[in-house]
């Protein structure tokens, strides 16, 4: 019988009463690089698995590859490469160390930590940074890492890199290769299955409204299928982490994944999409959220409630201003600057800027109150930051985002995966190139309004800022110079709001887009 348990209080607790150290690792199984150690873990050790689906927060403390080594009280005494020669009799040492009070005037023992760096200020992304890091895209393997195909679909559509356009068409067919016929849905290698097939939707989606190609159209439609049919759960009208026979849980991140998938398939008239998509974001709102705590994690299940993690609340508030942008609903905006409201006051890292990944709570093990700015989170947290700008006209944010873009570079800059910078690279890129703009005159919810606003999401334009206008606001649309025979209608606009192209059938959307993006070549 394993010694392993579950990450939780109750296992901290037992730690404590005992006298004993904690071994963590992550996983929802042992590391096999500990098992031959098994018994002088069992007799030495609390051993606990942070599993990165329940508890995020502790895995990314942890690190890939390590076992981390705490006191009693849960600080971190020791980091453990996996694998270690000399396995037991490291873990003994260890144990005997991390149970003997450190000397007021011992040395810190260097340890892998995460935490934020001290860093000059003179390393914002600027050009060179972000062109440098689009470049060593090309000395990754083409594998089906989303970060990468995320990376390449920006590096293809904004920076028209012919290059990027191989690597990504490359990559879709290395995860397309995975598709099983028989199930449909992706033979998953570990984590959220809801994770993976709602990421996957989205990217087939992208590369579909990037390239026009019809085979990433099936591919995105059979993903999302997969979705409504074997982890959307009517009743709770939410999706499931995983299908059945696994346990009803119903998380934060990937109900939010899911909805920002399900918004892209809705524009192109997929059956049920747009439905679960708007009873996904009001789960997450009426379920999940609490103004004074945050997200919670999940609901359902035998685990502790975990609220207050970044990346809940940046996929649940980028899922909101989705839902603005194809609808049109005005609450959808307010909720997701209710949610970045809440970032900054609980997460922002105020010395060097950028959001840590979780708000610390009384009561945390000492491991959970280390300082970690994951550039991942912080890229999805910044877009949320760079969108609301614009969405909301609200200039505080942009000086947020590029005090942030800052600080989660600099951080960065010592992370392990070859990925760390790109998401933060697409940000700060999509921020440099500035934005475009589209007005919508017409209300939403009456079909030709709603097929105009729909053709503008079946295009790849990641920097897409849409106003909605009412026509029968004279004074708003005589000033703007938007007058035109009939209305509903699609307007490009300028930087200076001039009208560039309009379009009242969505058959012109194209050609609307295609002048805008001309305006800022």
């Amino acid at each position: 019988m394993s010694s392993w348990v579950s990450w939780s209080a109750e296992a901290f607790a037992r730690a404590k009463a005992q006298g004993k150290p904690i071994l963590a690792a992550i996983g929802p199984l042992p590391p096999e690089q500990l098992e031959a150690a098994e018994g002088e873990i069992a007799r030495r050790f609390v051993a606990v698995l942070a599993d990165p689906e329940t508890r995020p927060d502790a895995a990314a403390r942890i690190g890939a590859g390590h076992a981390v080594v705490l006191d009693p009280d849960g600080a971190r005494r020791a980091v453990l490469p996996l694998p270690t020669p000399g396995l037991g009799e490291e873990l003994a040492l260890l144990a005997l160390e991390a149970v003997t009070p450190l000397r007021p005037d011992a040395p810190a023992r260097p340890a892998w930590t995460g935490a934020v760096r001290e860093t000059e200020l003179s390393s914002a992304p600027d050009e060179a940074k972000v062109s440098a890091v689009f470049a060593g895209l090309g000395a990754l393997p083409a594998e089906a890492d989303p970060e990468l195909v995320e990376a390449l679909l920006h590096a293809a559509g904004e920076r028209g890199d012919a290059a990027a356009l191989a690597r990504l068409t490359k990559a879709l067919e290395v995860r397309w290769a995975g598709w099983d016929p028989a199930s449909r849905a992706f033979l998953s290698g570990g984590g959220s299955p809801l994770v993976l097939h709602a990421r996957w939707a989205a990217l087939f989606w992208d590369a579909h409204a990037l390239t026009g190609e019809a085979r990433w159209r099936d591919a995105a439609a059979a993903v999302t299928d997969h979705l409504l049919r074997s982890l959307w759960d009517s009743g709770a009208g939410a999706f499931r982490r995983a299908g059945k026979p696994e346990p009803a849980v119903y998380p934060a991140d990937g109900n939010a994944l899911a909805a920002s998938a399900l918004l892209r398939a809705r524009a192109y008239g997929h059956p049920g999409a747009g439905e679960a998509a708007m009873k996904a974001l009001s789960f997450l709102q009426t379920r999940l959220y609490d103004p004074m705590l945050g997200l919670q994690h999940s609901a359902g299940g035998d685990g502790e409630s975990v609220v207050g993690l970044l990346g809940d609340a940046a996929a649940t508030a980028l899922a909101f201003t989705d839902g603005f942008l194809a609808t049109g609903m005005k609450a959808h905006r307010e909720f997701a600057d209710a949610m970045l409201r809440f970032l900054f006051q609980e997460l922002w890292e105020r010395e060097s800027g950028g959001f840590l990944d979780r708000v610390s709570r009384a009561g945390d093990p000492a491991i959970l109150r280390e300082p970690h700015v994951d550039p991942a989170l912080n890229a999805s947290a910044l877009e949320v930051c760079r969108r609301m700008h614009h969405l909301k006209g609200n200039h505080n944010y942009r000086r947020w985002l590029e005090w942030g873009l800052r600080g989660a570079w600099n951080s960065a800059m010592d992370a392990s995966r070859p990925l760390a910078l790109a998401g933060l690279a697409r940000v700060a890129d999509l921020h440099a190139r500035g934005r475009l703009d589209f007005e919508l005159v017409g209300r939403p919810g009456e079909p030709k309004a709603d097929a105009l606003l729909a053709a503008v999401h079946r295009l790849y334009l990641p920097r897409k800022v849409i106003s909605f206008v009412d026509p029968d606001d004279q004074d708003y649309i005589l000033a703007h110079r938007l007058q035109a025979e009939s209305y509903p209608r699609v307007f490009g606009c300028g930087p200076d709001l001039r009208r560039l192209a309009d379009a009242a059938e969505p058959a012109g959307v194209a050609a609307v887009a295609e002048a805008v993006k001309g305006e800022g070549r």
